[in-house]
């Protein structure tokens, strides 16, 4: 019981100083630093979700396009540009929306998302 408790104590504890001390940002400028880091397009995709479920387009925006920058094919490209479209669309950004949808077109013919995408893409092409 009392490992439980400290256990518990100490995890909350990482938390609480890592919740004041590190920024999200963080984790872009650090991937950005070691490009050929295997976890780097992770990381940043990772960064780019947080800011997307949090409503922080203009911040997830930056972490997707930094990671289509810094790594093209990567296995995170397909869904980061359905992201990133939904991102843009948000912000009222459109032709940087419709450019995403149809890079993804393009480029992931067989992917499963690509119903929507062409039907997203139909939509914005009247906007």
């Amino acid at each position: 019981m009392k490992k439980t408790i400290a256990f518990i104590l100490v995890v909350g504890g990482l938390w609480w100083y890592a919740s004041r001390h590190f920024d999200f940002k963080d984790t872009l400028l650090v991937a950005r630093k070691y490009p050929a880091a295997s976890w780097a397009p992770g990381a940043v995709y990772s960064v780019g979700l947080v800011y997307y479920q949090r409503a922080d387009h203009e911040m997830a925006k930056e972490a997707f396009t930094q990671l289509l920058t810094d790594y093209p094919t990567s296995q995170y490209t397909a869904r980061t540009l359905l992201r990133l479209s939904e991102v843009a669309e948000s912000m009222h950004d459109y032709e940087l929306a419709r450019q995403s949808l149809k890079r993804y077109v393009e480029e992931f013919p067989n992917h499963s998302g690509q119903p929507i995408a062409q039907k997203r893409l139909e939509l914005l092409m009247n906007r």
